[in-house]
This record gives structure tokens, sequence and C-alpha cells, in this order.
């Protein structure tokens, strides 16, 4: 692995035409392989292999990447167009309620729930780091929003409903 190096960061630098996205990449690829070398077939090449674990990376940093620069677009127009202090005061408010149920969700639904919703990592990546499988990181996902959900909607219910819905709550 140590002598791909070299030709890695030459790879990475041409997809990426910046030394230090190009070196995140070549150590981003590195740590890949290393977590997923029980997934390598020793009958095959190495460098193929390598290549294309750094080839993915790259084409899944920039589809995000993209995702995350229309997202902000979309979201600036919105904010430009219609800026309301009071709406965001309240928002504000509304966006610290949400935090504070997430911190009382099972610690095994908030990381995955964090881990996929907010950094926007794969299912696949989380369940590698994580030690379960895919199905395993579905449900507690589906799990974290159902709770979510039922907590969005009881709040206008009232105290009593939102104490039903609460992950430590009566109901």
């Amino acid at each position: 692995m140590i002598r791909l190096l070299p030709k890695l960061r030459s790879f990475a630098l041409r997809l990426c035409r910046n030394a230090d996205q190009a070196d995140d990449l070549v150590q981003a690829t590195c740590e890949r392989a290393i977590r997923s070398l029980d997934q390598f077939d020793p009958a095959t090449r190495l460098d193929s292999w390598m290549f294309r674990i750094l080839q993915n990376l790259y084409f899944n940093t920039v589809r995000d990447t993209a995702n995350r620069a229309r997202l902000f677009d979309l979201a600036m127009l919105d904010f430009e167009e219609s800026y309301d202090g009071a709406k965001a005061a309240a928002s504000s408010l509304e966006l610290q309620r949400v935090q504070v149920f997430i911190g009382e969700l099972e610690e095994d639904s908030r990381d995955v729930l964090l881990k996929i919703a907010v950094e926007g990592r794969s299912y696949k990546d989380v369940a590698e780091e994580l030690g379960v499988p895919i199905g395993t990181v579905t449900s507690r996902l589906a799990r974290a929003r159902l709770k979510l959900r039922e907590w969005l909607e009881a709040k206008d219910a009232g105290p009593q409903a939102r104490l039903r819905t609460m992950p430590g709550g009566v109901g």
C-alpha cells in the first residue's frame, strides 16, 4: 500500500486539481482500504482495488458537494426573499427544542440519525463504523425519525401529548 501512495496521489491530484484535497482523498482511501481489508480478494490487484476506492470516494464527494450547494442555494433564496426576525427567533427556539429531543433519544438511534441526517454520511459508512449490518442502521434511523415525527406532530397538541412522545416520556 505504501508503494502505491505516489500513484494514488497523482491520480487524486488529476481528479481534484487541488493538492490539499488530493492528500485528503488519498488519506481517506487508505483509511477505507484498511477498514475494508477483509473485503479485498488477494487474487486481484491491490492497486486496482485502491484506485477504485479512491475514484468512488471522489465521485461521492463531488455528488455530496453538489447536493449541499444546491440545498444551500435554495435555503438562501428562501432566506433572502422572506427574512422575518420573529420567524427566525421562533425557528431558533424550535431548533433548540429539537436538539434537546434528539439528545434524549436512545444513544444508538441518536448516533445513526446524526451521522446520516446531519453529517450526510452513507448508510454503508455508518454501518461499517458502528460494526453493524446496514439493516440495523436502517431500522435505528427509522425509529429515530418516527419518534421525531411523532414528537413534532404532538407538540402542537399540547404539553401532555408532547410528554408522551418524548424518548423518556410517560407514553
